[in-house]
């Protein structure tokens, strides 16, 4: 990174902070290093380990933030939080490489509470990036429970969706099965046919299509449903949104809902 990138990135953290102060979030900051103990650890931070850059050191295990949600969900999972919903700017470590990740999280939020904090990330993108959104991808990590019976939940099915293998689902699932319906229709009609084969009246559908008309109205047209990802945390209950910009094309704005020891909605950005 050169000085110019190096100024430019700083003084999007500061106006991303300023203007999430603004909009009446309490800014917080914590430690980039992690003191951990293997004891209090869940399955959840189990898992995450293998992802992380840790050592021990004294009987005591540290380890370099990889994620500002999960961080700030064993924090306040111990210290509870008088905040409802908080902003941050900081470091993480992804692949042996750091980047600056800004994002929010609002607990116990209602529905009009995550649309307004959408739309403040999306003014923030517009205003101080000068960059639009693209298109979407929207999610729901309660789909494949819609999807498939609990007999169907194999690891062998679940990996060929994830790899969107057509034929062998053909061959294990039968053509007609919804999933094997869902995969073989575009990805922007795909939500369409899955409120045609299922009620929806079923939460997972009704929290979907609130997305896709909440992106709508902001004349976010270019939506596409994603069936295949499978919760990479135990605490991921809801809908899920990747958003694609259209000028940097690398850059996403990511989050959804989340259900643990917590209840929240999150929304991060790599800088």
């Amino acid at each position: 990174m050169n000085t110019s990138e190096l100024i430019n990135n700083k003084e999007l953290e500061l106006a991303f902070l300023k203007h999430f102060q603004h909009a009446h979030f309490k800014l917080v900051d914590f430690d980039f290093i992690e003191a951990l103990s293997w004891q209090s650890l869940t399955q959840d931070d189990l898992q995450q380990m293998t992802e992380r850059s840790f050592w021990q050191h004294d009987h005591q295990i540290f380890a370099l933030r990889n994620d500002f949600t999960d961080q700030l969900l064993r924090y306040y999972s111990n210290y509870p939080t008088e905040y409802e919903n908080v902003a941050y700017a900081g470091p993480i470590v992804r692949n042996n490489e750091i980047y600056t990740q800004l994002g929010i999280e609002h607990y116990n939020p209602t529905i009009t509470d995550m649309q307004e904090d959408f739309s403040s990330f999306y003014s923030f993108i517009q205003t101080y990036l000068e960059d639009d959104i693209d298109f979407v991808i929207l999610g729901h990590y309660q789909l494949i429970d819609l999807l498939l019976a609990p007999q169907e939940q194999t690891n062998g099915n679940l990996k060929l969706i994830q790899e969107r293998n057509i034929s062998e689902l053909t061959t294990s699932l039968g053509v007609a099965h919804p999933v094997v319906q869902l995969l073989t229709t575009k990805t922007t009609e795909q939500l369409n046919v899955l409120s045609q084969l299922f009620s929806q009246e079923h939460r997972a559908i009704q929290s979907l299509r609130r997305w896709e008309q909440w992106f709508k109205s902001l004349n976010i047209t270019d939506i596409h449903l994603d069936i295949t990802p499978q919760a990479p945390r135990s605490y991921y209950k809801g809908a899920f949104m990747k958003c694609h910009l259209k000028k940097n094309k690398t850059q996403q704005l990511t989050g959804g809902f989340y259900k643990g020891e917590l209840e929240g909605f999150g929304l991060g950005f790599i800088l």
